[in-house]
């Protein structure tokens, strides 16, 4: 999932080597780059995220070119693997020169909002559904700071439940849980541990985000929060939130439904867990999907997949909204306001997420409704979107919300209390009020 500032120094560093490299390195990113740009015009530079799937790449692509032979412009694309584009972003600002248009998560357009560095795009988030249709709530939400928008939704990604069909039907069951309290009985159901086979396929390695995320899904269904409940006091120690560590600690110490390896797991540990038919139930976005059905026929064959399992307070599901945006220092903002447009247009995008389902989502409402994304394998995915919820949650996402997913002090008290069963759940709460409080007083 995502992956955020490690080390400031380091990044700088790299950044200023990419973007050196940048002005003379083309072919391999598949941008159409300054060594196609014809002399006297204009040009707008665009910074993607490499996507999965190359086909999407080469869509991205040949819009854009698109764009520029319609415009009279040259446009200048460059694909990015998500982990390089912070010290990119960082190094811009600091020199002026940023992209005209950039892919953002919504955790990204918070914090360069506050820094005061983005472009507000409300009126190009208007002009986009006035041609297109409605752009789901949720997504538009994620990028909204005092009514007003810094970033267009663009994809979204959705982490959903996989289960293995014929297992469920082994031990009596036809549907897949639809609740929490549902799938722990049903974990300790499928679980067999002298054939080496578990229910429950959760991990809680140091740096597993997988782990951080289902673990906030979990406490929001039940009503808690990891953050605050107006942006301002810490509301972790509550009987919901208490209730939801209760529960996954008693699904590892007192049912023991997880492979006994599954507290050190990184995030590739659920993947494997899940192919290996060690675990019957784990937590994924769809390019696990994408894998199996390429990899394992078999497999994607005997695969269910669903939303995520409900709590008292209904599904919430970690949100992953993808955007595009304009840094405040770009010097083509009406261009780049055109171009977002362009490249939203509903009868190019809907091509272009369906070529990237299960895992690229749709930001339209009614593209949801397209019977790619009613098949069985992919409703799972794109029924989760009306049910997102962000750091932050309940409140707007803000930067402090973001330096706690970074520090992982979820994981780092889940481990020590699924270590020491004679650490309560009680216990564990406090100290995430704790330390939740103390980044929130800095």
């Amino acid at each position: 999932m995502m992956k955020m500032m490690k080390n400031s120094i380091r990044w700088v560093t790299a950044a200023l080597v990419m973007i050196l490299m940048a002005g003379c390195s083309v072919g391999g990113t598949g941008g159409s780059g300054s060594g196609d740009a014809e002399p006297g015009k204009e040009t707008l530079t665009f910074w993607m995220k490499k996507q999965m799937f190359e086909e999407q790449n080469q869509m991205i692509q040949e819009r854009a070119k698109q764009f520029g032979e319609e415009h009279g412009v040259n446009v200048n694309v460059e694909f990015i693997a998500y982990e390089d584009f912070y010290p990119k972003w960082s190094a811009a600002i600091e020199s002026g020169t940023t992209p005209d248009v950039s892919f953002f998560g919504y955790q990204e357009v918070g914090q360069f909002y506050a820094k005061d560095v983005l472009e507000e795009v409300t009126d190009v988030v208007g002009s986009v559904e006035n041609a297109n249709g409605e752009i789901q709530d949720s997504l538009k939400t994620s990028v909204t700071f005092e009514d007003k928008l810094y970033g267009v939704p663009f994809w979204t990604e959705s982490t959903a439940l996989y289960y293995r069909k014929d297992m469920l039907q082994a031990a009596g069951y036809s549907e897949p849980p639809g609740t929490w309290e549902e799938f722990r009985e049903m974990a300790k159901a499928l679980t067999d541990s002298s054939k080496g086979i578990y229910g429950a396929g959760l991990g809680y390695g140091k740096g597993n985000s997988d782990a951080e995320w289902l673990t906030r899904a979990i406490i929001w269904s039940y009503g808690g929060s990891l953050d605050t409940e107006d942006g301002k006091n810490v509301a972790v120690n509550t009987p919901e939130t208490l209730q939801a560590v209760q529960l996954i600690r008693d699904i590892f110490i007192e049912d023991k439904v997880t492979p006994p390896s599954s507290i050190g797991w990184d995030d590739s540990g659920n993947n494997k867990s899940y192919l290996s038919g060690q675990s019957a139930m784990i937590f994924n976005v769809g390019s696990l999907a994408a894998t199996i059905k390429n990899d394992n026929p078999e497999l994607y064959e005997n695969t269910g997949i669903a939303m995520l399992p409900a709590g008292p307070k209904g599904a919430v599901v970690p949100g992953i909204s993808n955007n595009l945006g304009i840094f405040k220092a770009s010097a083509n903002k009406e261009l780049a306001k055109s171009f977002i447009e362009y490249m939203t247009d509903k009868a190019w995008y809907g091509q272009w997420v369906q070529n990237g389902a299960p895992l690229t989502g749709p930001i339209y409402t009614d593209l949801a409704n397209e019977s790619v994304w009613q098949e069985e394998k992919n409703k799972g995915f794109v029924d989760s979107i009306a049910h997102f919820a962000f750091l932050g949650y309940p409140a707007e996402y803000n930067p402090k919300a973001g330096e706690i997913y970074n520090l992982r002090y979820v994981n780092d008290v889940f481990q020590k209390m699924l270590l020491d069963s004679g650490f309560t759940a009680q216990q564990a709460v406090d100290e995430l009020q704790s330390k939740i409080e103390a980044v929130y007083a800095k």
